[in-house]
């Protein structure tokens, strides 16, 4: 397969899944009004304590066996392996998840000591969200497989499901049933629940028993798999160190707009994430082709290309943005915003620079990474935060974020080179960062529409310069893209 057919597939599938995100994030958005009128100031520290509680232990209940199974199910062609492969890991997923809901259900008046406000009531969270845990496993791996197969429609419909079951939940409970925040944790258990009949469909034809020798596979896969587990945590602590770091040293306000602002700043991320679900499943399915190196190298260019750009625009527009979707209040977050959208572009390189420790299976090193890449952001923020507030603490996201697949490629490298143009990458990004402060400086106590007509005039410049010096990666997506819409 070309190189440009194996781009067109990405670019493809991304397309897909990105719909699932934007369909997501609009309900969220239009929910978001309702659910501050039900819950008091008190009440959302106590759902975002619980929530992120929840979100750590499932994330490490999954022990980044997903990246493992993926791995293992692309070296092979024979369908009762890739049965053995996905039902090792459903099972010891299952299994482990139950004997942590069981933990955490008997020990709940224990942990709700650490919830200071209404703790006897936190109980029953605690409880409730105990129970969701072997209830989501049948969706997670499920949704996983069904990238594993390319299937990104059924992928969308899957994730489409469990968001709607979930905001109707919601309403169900919270806004009709008015069961406060125990509303909220168990629509979400009920909408788990609707969704494994679904999941289990998708699931029958891969699940089979599993022998004790298939013990020595989860072995291999643990192995594989645990020095990714740091990097699911660093993307955990980027969400929520920061604000652990800024309660009690900015206002309440600045605090506000900060959450705000990494809200908008997620909006712009919808992309690169559905660029990160396509782009594992899309690089191990043509890792035995001939001119696999060749895409993968062509592919860092072309994501900064098109990701970058789009980054640039969310980063320009961030305050018009605001003035679309919040009042007047908050339009103080649009300059934080402009910072923290690159946050996600370089968190979609760091998925394009894992990619040669996953293929040779090196994995080893990539803990080490980021776990010193999560040490970096506590620093900095320790340090940028008291000097510069909400400022400091978007710089040291994205300084972190940098840093992160700066080190990630340098390991890789030397597992599993591949011939990408780095310096042409890293020159690209700084005309980015140059064009997004140019952008700022010139609209800066201007009009509305003035701003408007300088940010416009000020990427239209930044397209100039970069078909001017990335002319052939230009001329590559030009055929990529008149290819696709001649067979349609």
């Amino acid at each position: 397969m070309t190189v440009v057919k194996n781009i067109k597939n990405l670019a493809s599938d991304s397309m897909i899944y990105g719909l699932a995100g934007i369909a997501t994030r609009v309900m969220g958005v239009v929910l978001t009004p309702l659910y501050t009128r039900v819950y008091s100031p008190e009440d959302y520290g106590v759902f975002g304590l619980v929530n992120n509680a929840y979100s750590l232990i499932a994330l490490l209940l999954i022990l980044s066996l997903d990246n493992s199974t993926a791995r293992w199910f692309y070296d092979t062609e024979d369908y009762d392996y890739r049965k053995k492969i996905i039902s090792t890991w459903f099972w010891f997923y299952l299994l482990i998840s139950v004997v942590f809901a069981g933990f955490f259900f008997f020990t709940a008046p224990y942990w709700s000591q650490f919830i200071t406000y209404n703790a006897e009531e936190s109980i029953e969270y605690i409880q409730v969200l105990a129970f969701s845990l072997p209830v989501s496993v049948a969706t997670v791996v499920a949704t996983k497989v069904l990238r594993f197969e390319k299937k990104p429609k059924s992928t969308v419909l899957l994730t489409f499901l469990q968001a709607l079951f979930l905001i109707v939940a919601n309403v169900v409970f919270v806004l009709i049933l008015d069961q406060g925040l125990k509303g909220a944790f168990t629509a979400r258990l009920v909408a788990f629940l609707l969704m494994v009949p679904l999941s289990m469909y998708y699931l029958k034809r891969w699940l089979q028993k599993i022998k004790l020798s298939d013990f020595r596979l989860l072995g291999k896969m643990i192995k594989y798999s645990l020095p990714f587990l740091p990097a699911s945590l660093s993307i955990w602590m980027i969400n929520l160190s920061a604000v652990f770091f800024l309660n009690g040293k900015v206002s309440d306000e600045d605090l506000g707009l900060f959450q705000i602002a990494f809200a908008i700043a997620g909006f712009s991320g919808i992309v690169v994430n559905a660029f990160q679900q396509a782009w594992s499943p899309f690089a191990f399915s043509i890792i035995h082709q001939e001119n696999a190196k060749e895409t993968y190298g062509k592919i860092l260019l072309a994501y900064l290309l098109l990701i970058g750009s789009l980054t640039l625009l969310a980063s320009l527009f961030s305050l018009e943005a605001l003035m679309i979707i919040a009042t007047p209040a908050y339009y103080g977050a649009a300059t934080i915003a402009s910072i923290l959208v690159f946050s996600s572009l370089f968190a979609g390189l760091t998925n394009i620079a894992d990619l040669g420790s996953a293929i040779s299976k090196n994995t080893a090193p990539l803990g080490i990474v980021y776990s010193v890449s999560s040490v970096i952001l506590v620093l900095l923020n320790i340090y940028l935060i008291p000097l510069y507030g909400v400022y400091g603490a978007a710089l040291a996201v994205c300084i972190s974020q940098f840093l992160t697949p700066v080190f990630v490629f340098y390991f890789s490298q030397k597992s599993y080179p591949i011939p990408y143009d780095f310096i042409r990458a890293f020159g690209f990004m700084v005309l980015l960062f140059l064009v997004a402060f140019l952008g700022y400086y010139l609209s800066s106590d201007t009009s509305v529409i003035q701003a408007v007509l300088i940010k416009i005039g000020t990427f239209g410049f930044f397209v100039l310069i970069s078909i001017l010096i990335f002319k052939r990666e230009f001329l590559f997506l030009k055929r990529l893209v008149s290819n696709r819409f001649s067979k349609t």
